[in-house]
Formats: structure tokens, sequence, C-alpha cells
């Protein structure tokens, strides 16, 4: 369900540093105007999702605390402004991990379309710097799936605790990292990326906020200000206009539509996997057989290898 009592709370123009805060109400992203920039946060828990939507709005307007639970337990949203220029930023919740497929979570997921209609312009990947672990690299696929493959050209990592950096450089970072999943996802976004220090102090939130906005504006030029949308986001806008009730029929069948979404997304994802593992195997054939002699020649080592390894394993 959405949080209207978070939205509620929101009633009344709260000030940032760049300008006033505008109503955190559904309503205003309705028909998602050209002139608002959209960001949806995305990443596994604890990677510090909250916090970096309080950065970006200037204003602690989401929950945002250490704790060995996920404090954010339902899609939010909140909206300001930067250099006169709107934006909308929805929080998620724990949607994407690896767990069961519970009718909760597609609810979620729902609402998450719901605030970010007709589309995000930007899906920011939030993830700890120097702990891009399995469980970044799980979230990753859920993004996938939850939004489709081709969100992926939207999306721009943001590194939390900057300051671990000292006076390192973040490009340097990820230059030299060892972590070849955080290289393949820095790759296949295009190398968007920029970093947050979310206990910065009013000067250096701005700079870093200056240094986001100028990838995002990147990131826009490129698909020359066209936000990500797909069918769903299509079946949402449709609900919304409607304002249908969300414990209506209507509403029952728009989830029925999310989890089949997600599903058929990790199908595509399954298949597109297994096409590739296809492709490589035909590679190695083919240069076996290009490279009869070396060839031999390697099987006859991997024959002698495992023949010693089994002599070592048995007493």
């Amino acid at each position: 369900m959405l949080n209207f009592s978070f939205l509620k709370r929101m009633e009344g123009p709260l000030m940032g540093k760049y300008g006033s805060m505008a109503k955190g109400s559904v309503e205003d992203n309705r028909f998602g105007s050209s002139s608002s920039l959209r960001l949806v946060l995305v990443g596994k828990s604890g990677c510090g999702k909250s916090a970096t939507g309080n950065s970006i709005l200037c204003q602690p307007v989401f929950e945002s605390r250490l704790g060995a639970q996920t404090v954010t337990q339902s899609c939010k949203v909140a909206t300001g402004t930067w250099n006169g220029k709107n934006i909308l930023v929805v929080d998620t919740p724990s949607i994407f991990e690896e767990k069961s497929q519970v009718l909760e979570m597609y609810k979620d997921i729902g609402d998450c379309y719901l605030l970010s209609v007709p589309g995000p312009h930007v899906l920011l990947l939030v993830t700890q710097l120097g702990r891009f672990t399995a469980q970044d690299t799980v979230a990753v696929r859920r993004v996938k799936e939850v939004f489709g493959a081709g969100a992926m050209r939207h999306v721009v990592v943001l590194f939390t605790h900057k300051e671990d950096l000292g006076d390192g450089s973040l490009d340097e970072y990820v230059v030299n990292t060892d972590n070849h999943s955080l290289r393949s996802l820095i790759q296949e976004c295009g190398r968007r990326y920029c970093g947050f220090n979310n206990r910065a102090t009013e000067e250096e939130q701005k700079a870093q906020l200056e240094e986001l906005m100028a990838v995002v504006e990147s990131l826009e030029r490129e698909h020359q200000g066209a936000y990500y949308t797909n069918d769903l986001y299509f079946d949402a806008q449709m609900l919304k206009e409607g304002r249908v009730s969300t414990t209506g029929e209507e509403y029952r069948r728009y989830l029925a539509k999310v989890k089949a979404y997600v599903e058929k997304q990790q199908r595509i994802l399954m298949e597109t996997q297994s096409h590739q593992v296809f492709i490589v195997l035909l590679r190695v054939r083919k240069w076996m057989r290009s490279n009869i002699g070396l060839s031999a020649f390697l099987v006859i080592c991997i024959l002698i290898f495992l023949a010693l390894l089994i002599k070592l394993c048995i007493p």
C-alpha cells in the first residue's frame, strides 16, 4: 500500500538550500511534467538509500538510522527543487533482495511504479564504497527483474561513505578496483557514477549534489531528456489517472500485472544468460578445432592434474 501517512507529514512547504520543498503528495507527479526530474533509489537494504535521498533533497524527509533491520518498510516519495528544477525522489524498501516472491513485495513494486509514473529519468543505484558484495550483485539483477534490463541505460551508481577515500580519488578507486562484479556494473551503466558523504557539511553537500546533477544532466543529454518507461508504467499511469481505490478490483488486477511482468523479466534474464553460456561454449569448441595440437596438450595436462589430485586425496 502507498504510504499516505508519510505523504501527509510532508504537507506544508519545507525550506531547503536550493528552494522550497513541494508537498509530497501522490498527485504532484501524476502527469510527470517534463520540467521535473524523477529519481528512484535502488539497491540492497542498508546501503544508505534513505540517507542519500535526504542528502539530495537537503532535508531529513526519509527515516534513516543505523539498525539491525531495514528501516524503510514501504515506498515513500518526497519532492524538492535544485537550481529551479523540480526533483522527485522515491525511496524503496527491500524489493531488491534475494527472497521469496511474496504478495507484499509485489505491492511494494507496484507502489514504486505508481509513485514514479510515467517513469524515472534516473535509477540511482546506491552502494557502500569498498563493500560491493554478492548482495549488491543480486540487487543489480533484481533491478533488471523489476524494471527490465533496458533500465540499466538509466542507472547511475552512487557510492556512499565517500569520506573513506580520504585524499584518494573516486575515479582512481573505480579504475583500480579488483572487484570484477563492480567493474562489470560500471561498464554496463556507461561509467556513470559519483560519491556521497551523507554526513557532509553544508558546503560539501552542495558540491557533491552539483557533481551528481552533472552526471544526471549528462545522462539526460544522452537520452535527449527522455525518461525510462515500459508497459507496466503505462498500466500504473492508467490506474492513477482513474483514481481507482487501492483496495478495489482494479488494483488487484494491477498487482497481477506487476507479478506477471517481474516473472517475465526473470525468464528473459535466464534465457539471456543461457544463450551467453552457449555462445562461449561454441567459441571454445571453434578454438579447439582450429588448434587441435594445443587442445590435445591441454587435455592431457588436465588429465594428469586430475590424476595427481586423486592420488593425493586418496590415502
